[in-house]
């Protein structure tokens, strides 16, 4: 199988939290399995965040992996941990240059044969809920392209564990939502074409106003279209940027 395609299945298996062998650990366990087989780590462990804020390990794929996240929550630091706190990736490519940062867990990782760890935030709109830590024995650590794609995977997982549910889908739930999606392409199609008729613009050049207006707003594609049909934006609001933005006209 080729690594597109192990993409690709991974993805699959991570994205849909309404799948009947699906529940958060298979879930986490799932993302775990998949960073080794795609980014070639040689363990992998995630970790997520309790409702008190402290880091429980959810997964691992062996025991080395295990140890070294019961031995960063014991030592209080670690890569894990910075990732989490700081809400960004953390590289560790040579642990033995890491002692001074973790003192205790760098060590401890060289001695258990780690020579490099990556550690990718768990996160769900601007929201880190975990870490996942990648190990490998030799320093140097992975390719960037490959710790892209762990983030990737991590978040596909991340998005599907807040939306699993213990109860079973029912088939008018998934009918609902794909007639609310419907809804809210008739919607962004009606807000669009009350800004072409306003401003004498194409179709397409009324939805990218529209987008440009939402994004400029740091709002939602369809709350943005919802207030423009319900009158309480105007097309002229999102217009008016275009029109600041022309030349001015020759007297």
């Amino acid at each position: 199988m080729s690594r597109e395609q192990q993409l690709a299945e991974a993805i699959v298996g991570l994205a849909d939290p309404f799948a009947d062998d699906i529940d958060p650990v298979v879930l986490v366990d799932r993302l775990a399995r998949a960073c080794v087989e795609i980014t070639g780590a040689d363990a992998v462990g995630v970790m997520v965040a309790s409702t008190r804020g402290d880091l429980r390990t959810l997964a691992v794929t062996d025991e080395e992996a295990a140890f070294l996240e019961l031995f960063q929550l014991q030592t209080d630091e670690g890569p894990c941990l910075d990732c989490y706190r700081e809400g960004r990736r953390v590289d560790a490519r040579d642990l033995s240059a890491s002692t001074d940062r973790w003192p205790l867990v760098a060590p401890f990782a060289l001695r258990s044969g780690i020579g490099s760890v990556h550690a990718v935030p768990l996160r769900v709109h601007r929201q880190t809920v975990g870490a996942v830590n990648l190990l490998i024995h030799e320093p140097g650590g992975l390719p960037p392209l490959d710790l892209e794609l762990a983030q990737a995977l991590a978040d596909v997982t991340a998005v599907a564990l807040v939306t699993w549910s213990p109860d079973q889908v029912r088939p008018a739930d998934v009918s609902g939502r794909v007639q609310a999606a419907l809804a809210a392409k008739a919607t962004v199609d009606m807000a669009s074409g009350m800004i072409a008729e306003a401003g004498g613009l194409s179709m397409p050049e009324a939805r990218a106003a529209l987008r440009a207006y939402a994004g400029g707003h740091r709002g939602r594609l369809l709350d943005t279209a919802q207030a423009l049909v319900r009158r309480t934006v105007s097309p002229q609001d999102v217009l008016t940027p275009r029109q600041t933005d022309a030349p001015p006209a020759r007297g």
